[in-house]
């Protein structure tokens, strides 16, 4: 009996390992798929995506938020310097479901400026991960290095300190980064909510989701990118 729960443990943790790495994997092929399907969907809406923003610019930003273009593919974002939405052509151009659910979701975020202190706080942790990732690298090689001298494994054990609590600053930024983009859909799924049908809502909501995962897939690649099973990302992004 016990070489069997051994059996069904071992299975499980590798069932679930290997989910986790299709996440990793795979997450960002979902999205695009997603985002192709959804720009294909009319939003069979009363108002246009622009009519939209400028519906909410003036109830919550008084008129104060700006509109920029990017050439950048689905390169759609919310600029906290500039206070403006960062839209591609093709969003702006498209009164389909997936234009629709890209500028509610980047409105919810403009929306987290204003009220959010997660979000003010999330600029700052960012801004410092920038700065002490650039410790990590040579904290890893020190500690490597120092290993080899038995006079100097106290530095060797420091170093690696170093090291573990970089990575572990960058893992916590990320959880917190699923957390605001989770906070963002969800003000997106409120404004749609008033007045986009609900088998377009439906969609909506699936596209939203599998945005989502596209930053549990970072924070899978930031954990396991040392092992070669998932493509490597960037420990501050």
């Amino acid at each position: 009996m016990e070489i069997w729960w051994i059996v069904l443990i071992v299975v499980a943790i590798v069932a679930l390992i290997s989910i986790v790495l299709a996440v990793g994997n795979f997450a960002s092929e979902k999205f695009v798929a997603e985002y192709e399907k959804l720009f294909q969907m009319p939003a069979q809406a009363h108002k246009t995506v622009l009519e939209f923003i400028t519906e909410q610019n003036y109830q919550k930003h008084d008129g104060k938020l700006k509109i920029a273009r990017t050439q950048k593919p689905i390169g759609d974002a919310y600029n906290h310097k500039h206070k403006a939405l960062v839209l591609t052509d093709k969003t702006l151009s498209s009164n389909s479901a997936g234009a629709f659910a890209i500028v509610a979701h980047e409105l919810g975020h403009a929306e987290q400026d204003l009220t959010s202190k997660k979000f003010m706080m999330m600029k700052v942790l960012r801004a410092t991960g920038w700065v002490v990732g650039k410790l990590f690298l040579p904290a890893v090689i020190a500690c490597i290095v120092l290993l080899f001298f038995e006079n100097l494994l106290t530095y060797a054990i420091v170093a690696g300190g170093v090291a573990a609590a970089i990575f572990i600053f960058a893992a916590v930024i990320k959880l917190i980064t699923i957390s605001i983009e989770k906070d963002a859909s969800k003000r997106a799924i409120s404004m749609l909510n008033e007045f986009l049908p609900d088998n377009v809502m439906k969609s909506v909501k699936k596209f939203l989701k599998s945005a989502k995962l596209t930053y549990w897939s970072d924070l899978v690649r930031l954990l396991f990118g040392w092992s070669g099973l998932v493509r490597k990302t960037k420990m501050f992004k």
